[in-house]
């Protein structure tokens, strides 16, 4: 893990550099001392870890958790800062930070903070290792399929939940129904599904949808619509909303694409859903 800190005081600089970040799984580090630098070390290499002040020239720490966001990065962002305004804190959480921590800086603390963040890192590439090799099994096509082998480390009883939603995306389907349907109470069948995948019942069902519906749209001739609703969308306007923020154009654009688009599976589709939010 790589850990890069930018801070323009040369003392803090040094002391961060000091902690023992090999205990929480860091085994290189740099520094910078300007936000511009830490943007270009950004670009030019694969940071895991950024923890940056929030005050700097050139780019301030939430400039650069914006920038990681928009970009899409596998890096998490601590922020360091001696403002305790809640705007500042506000920003930081619209910017997808994962911690903020105010000066003077308890380093304790901040090991916690990176260790936590370094295992949520560790876990999503794991996840997406292990999504990426089932996913690409010769057969793994249809909807079922995709969920067997995306969640194939679920319980029984979440298993067939998940089958039961593959094989039902394009009909009218809510939690509620699935509570009724295997005898649950909403809100733990929320917590179930949520505490085996790691995602939520509306995400799953969402990427199912949109998987579907792109395949429709490009495989087939039937109207945009027409697709739409077979693939269990009902509000087109939503529907269309919703696919140009995954594939960064309009369902119809995505059926005249002259190379054959990238295929994605429930997972990753997933994480295309929450970056884009």
């Amino acid at each position: 893990m790589k850990l890069l800190i930018a801070d323009d005081e040369y003392i803090i600089r040094q002391g961060l550099s000091t902690l023992d970040w090999a205990s929480v799984g860091i085994d290189d580090m740099l520094t910078v001392e300007d936000g511009l630098s830490a943007k270009q070390v950004l670009m030019d290499q694969n940071i895991d870890l950024v923890i940056t002040d929030i005050e700097m020239p050139g780019m301030s720490g939430l400039d650069i958790a914006d920038y990681v966001q928009r970009n899409n990065y596998d890096t998490r962002v601590i922020i360091l800062s001696g403002f305790g305004e809640f705007d500042y804190a506000k920003s930081a959480i619209e910017a997808n930070v994962c911690s903020y921590l105010l000066k003077p800086i308890n380093p304790d603390e901040l090991l916690k903070c990176a260790r936590r963040a370094l295992e949520e890192l560790k876990c999503k590439k794991y996840k997406e290792s292990i999504i990426n090799q089932y996913e690409t099994v010769k057969g793994s096509t249809c909807t079922v399929e995709k969920v067997i082998n995306n969640f194939r480390g679920c319980n029984t009883a979440t298993i067939q939940i998940l089958k039961f939603i593959a094989e039902n995306y394009n009909h009218e389907i809510s939690l509620d129904l699935l509570a009724d349907h295997y005898h649950f109470n909403p809100i733990y069948l929320s917590h179930l599904i949520k505490k085996e995948t790691g995602y939520s019942f509306r995400d799953i069902l969402l990427s199912i949808r949109l998987i579907n519906a792109a395949k429709r749209i490009r495989c087939s001739s039937e109207k945009i619509c027409i697709a739409c609703e077979q693939a269990g969308f009902k509000d087109q306007r939503y529907f269309s909303q919703v696919f140009k923020k995954v594939f960064n154009m309009t369902p119809l654009e995505y059926r005249r694409l002259d190379c054959e688009p990238k295929e994605y599976g429930i997972a990753q589709m997933i994480e295309l859903l929450n970056s884009n939010k």
